[in-house]
């Protein structure tokens, strides 16, 4: 929604208004193109009982009891199993065998932000946690800028964010450098959320739906984190 406090950008299906400044974005189709993996996953992952190792795997060729623990060797990977449940698991060659996904590290560090979307998801999910869009100009837009300075870089949305939020920055420039991949990825999202000015911020929770919209706020940081606070 265009408003006195927003920079307003437009696509080439979007109608000029006048007293606004605009970003012009080219618009294109983004084709994704799937790769067939061959061979079936395994399917034994952290947390698995001892019963679903022994349905996924079969008999091990070695088995080790001491305890509580207990360790599963197979020609491709051995599995360390405590108290019935798998707690680690190693290929042949000591690292992450072929087929179990390795941990992910989080999009990014508690209160900082992020540019990779996909993965702010998996990590608000995670960390239930809910993932804060931030569209912005940020070279250009003088909202943005106002937005930036007087609520999203004081102290007091920076504790709050780090333990309520994945931050991620949408960004449009008209001067920074920014690679072909990371454009096309923002102009997609911007088109998904219906964004028509700067700043914006959509607010998705931790499932990924989204749950509201803001912009900036007067009255810095209390006021702009109690609107958070309901969505």
């Amino acid at each position: 929604m265009f408003n006195a406090q927003s920079c307003a950008f437009i696509t080439q299906s979007w109608p000029v208004q006048a007293g606004h400044e605009y970003y012009p974005m080219k618009l294109s189709t983004l084709a994704l193109v799937f790769a067939a993996t061959a061979g079936s996953l395994l399917a034994v992952e952290t947390g698995d009982t001892y019963e679903k190792v022994i349905e996924e795997k079969g008999a091990p060729s070695t088995k080790m009891e001491a305890g509580g623990t207990t360790v599963l060797k197979y020609p491709d990977m051995t599995i360390k199993l405590k108290e019935g449940k798998v707690v680690g698991i190693k290929g042949a060659d000591g690292g992450a065998p072929a087929g179990v996904p390795k941990p992910s590290a989080p999009a990014a560090a508690a209160g900082r932000w992020t540019t990779d979307y996909a993965a702010a998801l998996r990590q608000a999910k995670a960390e239930k946690k809910k993932v804060f869009l931030f569209f912005t100009g940020s070279d250009w837009c003088g909202w943005c800028k106002k937005l930036d300075r007087e609520i999203l870089g004081t102290s007091d949305f920076k504790g709050y964010a780090g333990s309520n939020l994945v931050l991620v920055k949408l960004d449009f420039p008209r001067g920074v450098p920014q690679s072909a991949q990371l454009k096309a990825a923002n102009q997609k999202l911007a088109q998904q959320y219906g964004i028509e000015g700067f700043p914006t911020i959509i607010v998705l929770n931790s499932e990924g739906k989204n749950v509201g919209q803001i912009g900036y706020m007067d009255g810095g940081p209390k006021p702009f984190i109690a609107a958070l606070k309901k969505l």
